[in-house]
């Protein structure tokens, strides 16, 4: 599902891309761009090795496993940095948001970081008699810690959609009509119910399911936080043409 949710995304906005992003000059937001587009190909394919590929032994599944987590919250970090930018950009880069979202933005993704880890480090795995034999999670994870990151995380989408709400009543009170206005809030603010949707998938799953499921509902959040992003940046960049 989520491989072909990211090759049909990737296929339909490519005019985009090579039109705003493949011709512009190098920034900051170039560099996200192309690491938040393509590093989920990268994730996707580590996903389909874990739980397709005959030939691994159980430590060699722990070790995949940890790669991919990793890989997953480093991914969701980057694309989390298009989100916030947009959000600094709406609030006028004034100071107390140039201060506050780099702030929050630590205090929520790096205890987000160290709790998933420990949660996911003592993971134990083995093969699978059935075919096709991968890897098949047998015990180890702490559920708990996982759903307590993934709801840290929860708070982070919450406070930011809130942050992209509060300007867009003055926005769309006095320039609702606008195809920036459009752009820049209501999709905003329609992409953030989606990802606060996608988080609270998490959160359940964590408690819910074994690991092997909880790798492949993160991969599916994954790819659309990476899809979103990419649209940020595109359809931004196509209406202030």
């Amino acid at each position: 599902m989520a491989d072909g949710r990211q090759l049909y995304e990737y296929f339909i906005t490519l005019d985009l891309e090579i039109k705003y992003i493949w011709n512009s000059r190098w920034t900051y937001i170039k560099i996200i761009y192309l690491t938040t587009r393509y590093l989920p190909f990268f994730d996707t394919s580590l996903v389909l090795w874990k739980h397709l590929y005959p030939h691994l032994s159980a430590n060699d599944c722990h070790n995949l496993f940890m790669i991919i987590v990793w890989f997953f919250l480093i991914g969701m970090s980057i694309a989390e940095v298009i989100f916030t930018v947009r959000v600094w950009a709406v609030w006028g880069k004034n100071k107390w948001s140039t201060y506050f979202l780099p702030i929050f933005y630590l205090a929520c993704w790096t205890p987000g970081y160290v709790i998933l880890g420990r949660a996911v480090i003592t993971a134990k795995f083995d093969i699978q008699d059935l075919i096709p034999r991968g890897c098949l999670a047998t015990g180890g994870v702490d559920t708990l810690g996982i759903s307590t990151a993934w709801a840290i995380l929860l708070v982070y989408d919450i406070v930011i959609m809130i942050l992209m709400l509060v300007p867009a009543v003055n926005a769309f009170k006095w320039n609702g009509t606008s195809q920036l206005t459009r752009v820049m809030y209501r999709d905003g603010i329609i992409y953030y119910i989606f990802l606060i949707i996608l988080s609270l998938s998490n959160v359940l799953t964590g408690l819910a399911f074994s690991p092997d499921y909880i790798t492949i509902v993160v991969l599916t959040g994954r790819v659309v936080r990476a899809s979103l992003a990419c649209r940020v940046v595109v359809h931004l960049r196509e209406v202030g043409e």
